[in-house]
């Protein structure tokens, strides 16, 4: 999708400046862009013999003169034109298979203007609006945004950009009903967009506020497809909430398109301790539990070679120590994560903790 089709803009500006007359008319070929459409306007109008239904959909255009044959040739070397009527239904498929709205030709009576609407692709209308929202929200002025939005999802009420940001601002304002509101009027709408966003951030908002049995019962009405980085985000929700087995499942799934993101495979790498935290405790002598802990100290190492956050980084170095340790591995490679961690972080009273405990177990 793109806001307008290329070959439809081209289309539009090359019939204004063909058609145009160049005798006696000052006002020059205009091009307006808007939030929601682009004008293309040209003097004076059609010649004598077309009408306004000649250019409505289904309608034909007349073989009437054309008032530049010489520009039209010459437009036609340049591969710009064909000269053959052709260019108002190529404007028209070129908008509909873009997915965009019917482009809109008119004139005056007097036939003193030619006038072209291609309306904007209605998702490139909701980034403008997302974007406008943002900036409000930005410099402060919070109700202008969250009431902009609104006004927006009157128009679209089955956009799931829409609906998560709505859902966002609200929990910041501690309006919960609106978020409710929102969420619930998005379940209900037809021909919904980015399905899983709504539901991630409705879900986060409620693990923000304590709110676990009602997050989980919304976790559970995520759409089973979607982007990979959906899928993680649902991963980590399923994480905060305790339930592992479904983080991992959804983050084994969502691996293989981020295994460069320091953050999917860190938290990746987190949940298979605690998985292998689990079976300590069901099964201490089980195979799984070592090869989930190995798997962690893999994932951890990949995510210190791929995130650019020294925090991250740290915690990464931490949680190996403990990951090496408990594999048995040489006690100069758990103690060299340990170090690492504190080089990173030198006041995180945590990682100097775990670090005596480890030389305390080992005199």
């Amino acid at each position: 999708m793109v806001a307008y089709p290329y070959e439809a803009m081209e289309e539009a500006i090359v019939n204004a400046l063909y058609h145009r007359s160049c005798d006696g008319v000052p006002e020059p070929t205009k091009v307006y862009l808007y939030p929601d459409r682009m004008e293309i306007i040209s003097y004076p109008g059609p010649v004598q013999g077309i009408r306004l239904e000649h250019l409505q959909t289904g309608g034909s255009v007349p073989p009437v003169p054309a008032r530049n044959r010489c520009i039209g040739e010459f437009l036609k070397e340049l591969r710009l034109a064909e000269t053959r009527g052709t260019g108002l239904p190529k404007i028209r498929r070129q908008m509909r298979d873009n997915g965009s709205p019917e482009p809109r030709f008119d004139f005056d009576e007097g036939s003193t203007y030619f006038w072209v609407v291609l309306p904007a692709h209605p998702r490139y209308q909701v980034l403008h609006a997302l974007r406008e929202s943002a900036l409000m929200w930005s410099t402060g002025d919070r109700s202008s945004a969250i009431a902009h939005l609104r006004r927006l999802y009157d128009n679209y009420p089955g956009s799931g950009a829409i609906a998560r940001l709505l859902i966002e601002y609200a929990f910041v304002v501690g309006d919960l009903e609106l978020a409710q509101s929102t969420f619930d009027r998005f379940r209900a709408a037809s021909n919904r967009t980015e399905a899983s966003q709504p539901h991630l951030q409705y879900a986060s908002g409620l693990l923000d506020r304590g709110l676990l049995k009602e997050a989980r019962q919304i976790l559970a009405l995520i759409p089973a497809a979607g982007p990979t980085a959906d899928i993680a985000e649902a991963a980590i929700l399923r994480k905060r909430i305790g339930d592992y087995r479904e983080a991992h499942r959804l983050f084994s799934q969502a691996l293989p398109e981020a295994r460069d993101d320091a953050r999917i495979v860190h938290e990746f790498a987190q949940t298979k301790i605690a998985l292998a935290r689990t079976l300590g405790r069901q099964q201490p002598g089980s195979s799984a539990r070592r090869q989930l802990n190995q798997e962690a100290a893999e994932l951890l190492h990949r995510a210190i070679q791929f995130t650019s956050d020294p925090v991250r980084e740290a915690w990464c170095w931490f949680e190996l120590g403990g990951v090496l340790n408990w594999l048995r591995e040489p006690k100069s490679q758990v103690e060299e994560a340990y170090l690492r961690a504190l080089a990173l972080r030198p006041d995180e009273s945590r990682f100097r903790q775990g670090y005596e405990r480890w030389k305390a177990a080992e005199r």
